[in-house]
């Protein structure tokens, strides 16, 4: 009996030790795939997914894993056509639009879609799988190297033809202008008429300006010559990029003369004397292309200082009282610098 319980009580040992490795034999399982290894940093991981239609042409399993051979350096295949968002990430999808064609749809990292259609009639599931496989690889490889391109800076933006206009308006601005001046007095010979120039610097749309005119009396009346320089001064408001209004105010100084006169200031045989006006201005000026202003002015004033006279029939006179001018100008403008 000790004999035999020994040799029972081995074999049980032996039974016992040789079971899992039984049990391992005998399943009928294969070991569960290992997960793809983690993406590295700075790679991108590819996500695929089909179609019902596209998964009846070609299977899932054999395309992922011909799409992980030709996948290029930088790739990962990810293990679920799902994940987290991120930015490097390449999102792959195929469709079966018709029966004879899969069409392949690749996005990177939130970029443009861009598509390749495969025709795959007649052709058996393996090969139309490579085919997509090599595809799909081919348009990732493409998106990478477009990805990883120097972007170019965005050119500056350039100022639109208003906003330049605009932002000349209150640029230093040099202007000179000329024409036809004529002006009617109440006290004297009547009406004047000549042209005047003059030369002014504006900035901050204010306008100071040095300004020369000669006058005459008209032919066949009594002679008058009056030569004055001055300086005025006006502020400009723009209606609209070719009309703009002049507000402001002039002084001057005058040498006059009387030719025909037997005496000037109460001095016998006397011709000449001087004189002084003063005034507001009130203009209105039209843009007629490029820097060249077209302007109407308006300038009431007064003779600051009468200049008594007496003509050859011993009847006094006097050049005196008030002043309306009117101005037609041609003026032509340069800014200081142009904006850009």
């Amino acid at each position: 009996m000790g004999l035999l319980s020994s040799v029972l009580l081995l074999a049980g040992a032996a039974a016992e030790a040789a079971e899992p490795y039984a049990t391992v034999a005998s399943s009928g399982r294969a070991p569960a795939p290992s997960a793809p290894p983690p993406a590295a940093p700075g790679s991108v991981e590819v996500r695929v997914a089909l179609s019902r239609g596209a998964a009846e042409e070609v299977s899932s399993v054999r395309l992922r894993r011909l799409l992980e051979i030709e996948l290029p350096d930088g790739a990962t295949l990810a293990a679920e056509p799902v994940g987290p968002l991120d930015d490097r990430v390449a999102t792959v999808w195929i469709d079966r639009p018709t029966a004879a064609r899969l069409e392949i749809q690749v996005r990177l990292d939130g970029r443009a879609i861009v598509r390749r259609q495969i025709a795959v009639s007649g052709l058996t599931s393996d090969v139309a799988a490579r085919l997509v496989a090599i595809a799909a690889s081919e348009m990732i490889l493409t998106e990478l190297r477009r990805a990883r391109a120097p972007r170019r800076p965005p050119s500056p933006r350039r100022p639109t033809p208003d906003e330049i206009e605009l932002a000349s308006r209150d640029l230093d601005t040099l202007s000179v202008s000329a024409g036809p001046y004529a002006a009617v007095v109440s006290g004297g010979p009547r009406v004047l008429g000549g042209a005047g120039l003059s030369l002014g610097l504006r900035r901050l749309r204010l306008t100071e300006s040095l300004f020369a005119r000669l006058l005459a009396t008209p032919s066949g009346g009594e002679t008058l010559r009056w030569l004055e320089g001055g300086l005025s001064g006006d502020y400009r408001f723009w209606l609209a990029a070719s009309w703009r209004l002049s507000v402001g105010a002039s002084a001057s100084i005058a040498s006059v003369r009387l030719p025909a006169a037997a005496s000037v200031d109460g001095i016998p045989g006397a011709r000449d004397t001087w004189s002084a006006r003063a005034g507001v201005g009130l203009g209105v000026e039209t843009r007629l292309g490029g820097p060249l202003w077209l302007g109407l002015t308006l300038d009431p004033g007064v003779v600051l200082r009468p200049a008594p006279y007496e003509d050859a029939r011993g009847a006094a006179g006097a050049v005196e009282g008030a002043w309306l001018g009117v101005g037609l100008s041609l003026a032509a403008e340069r800014h200081s610098s142009a904006p850009r």
